[in-house]
């Protein structure tokens, strides 16, 4: 045993030293999970690393689970989250299992999002889906069922009701100053963010990516590179309750 450990005042210092360095670094870690939220994020392209990107700005909320089939992006997205405790799955159905998850944010593509949501209110988690909702308006009604059934909280990434922009517009527009409105004109712009055109062969799928679990409630196809990853907006992906 060293001499500084055999001085109380020393061993004073020094534990003291190591707690104020503790609380500084991880203040927000020492809180515990009852304080925080913890949020579980299920496809993590290109939307849901924004998502990811957008939560670690917050010291109560906590990302705990990166789900995705493609596993190249669930060791990215388990790095991204820079915390401890978050854990990578391939299967959702796992990371549901996580009592300290309370809620889920759907990022993956149309097909899955109302299966998706229904299990996560089913499993006593709130959900944030993206756009679309559903593929199918019968999936809508089943999710509407769910989330009264399981009393959850859904919200779907339109941003139509908490978008600050939005709730500016129908001020102005109930206010009336806009007079009687004749005709309304829509623009967008976008970037080509799904690299690829037309159709792609058959062949094997990625040796790291899921099919059967990315296919999920769709039927099953043959595996092409454009029905998959960035590509899959150049094919339409049917849900099961479609067929």
């Amino acid at each position: 045993m060293s001499t500084e450990s055999n001085n109380p005042q020393a061993t004073r210092r020094g534990f003291l030293g190591t707690v104020t360095a503790l609380t500084a670094a991880s203040y927000s870690r020492i809180l515990g999970a009852n304080d925080r939220v913890g949020i579980g994020l299920i496809g993590f392209g290109l939307i849901g690393k924004q998502h990811l990107n957008g939560f670690r700005i917050y010291q109560d909320v906590e990302v705990l689970g990166i789900c995705d089939t493609y596993k190249p992006r669930i060791q990215e997205g388990v790095a991204y989250a820079q915390s401890p405790n978050c854990k990578g799955y391939q299967d959702f159905r796992k990371m549901y299992e996580d009592k300290n998850i309370h809620g889920v944010v759907v990022a993956t593509p149309d097909h899955w999002h109302a299966l998706l949501s229904i299990m996560a209110c089913q499993a006593g988690k709130d959900v944030y889906v993206e756009k679309p909702l559903t593929v199918a308006n019968d999936e809508g009604k089943w999710m509407i069922r769910a989330r009264d059934k399981y009393k959850r909280v859904v919200v779907v990434g339109t941003q139509r009701n908490h978008n600050p922009g939005h709730q500016v517009a129908k001020k102005i527009y109930e206010s009336g100053v806009l007079g009687k409105i004749q005709m309304v004109k829509m623009g967008g712009s976008g970037r080509n963010i799904y690299p690829g055109f037309g159709k792609t062969p058959v062949e094997n799928p990625p040796a790291d990516l899921d099919y059967e679990m990315w296919l999920g409630p769709a039927p099953k196809k043959p595996y092409q590179n454009h029905r998959a990853l960035y590509h899959l907006n150049y094919a339409w992906i049917e849900s099961a309750s479609r067929v």
